[in-house]
């Protein structure tokens, strides 16, 4: 039980700190760090996108149900549409405002995604009902 436990703990760690490094790669576009291949909001954009695809990669399906009237996962399919949709109109229109979209619906998938896996996390923890 206990190395469950400390594995969902191990995930969302890894995921908060690749989370915070592609937030970083895209600040670093942002605010014109002139980083390294990091030179325009394009560039921005396939750093966020190829970094989230690690975090979902990596951190696996950690929920222990799913529910479609679950808030929180409610709004993790939302900010996960937003993401999608600003990321491929940014990768055509390479604007800034896109990368920003994007930042923003990242750090509120994670943020969502820590805050179920909190919630629901225990020893006790009870598989949810699909219907």
């Amino acid at each position: 039980m206990w190395r469950l436990i400390n594995m969902k703990v191990f995930r969302d760690v890894w995921a908060t700190i690749l989370t915070a490094v592609g937030l970083t790669l895209a600040l670093s576009v942002t605010q014109g760090w002139t980083w390294p291949l990091l030179g325009d909001a394009r560039a921005g954009i396939i750093a966020l996108g190829v970094v989230g695809l690690a975090v979902c990669g990596s951190s696996g399906w950690a929920a222990i149900g799913f529910s479609a009237k679950d808030p929180l996962m409610i709004t993790a399919i939302f900010a996960g549409v937003v993401l999608l949709v600003a990321g491929v109109i940014g990768l055509f229109a390479n604007t800034m405002p896109y990368l920003v979209v994007m930042m923003v619906a990242t750090a509120a998938i994670w943020l969502v995604a820590t805050t179920r896996h909190l919630v629901e996390g225990g020893s006790d923890a009870r598989p949810v009902p699909t219907a």
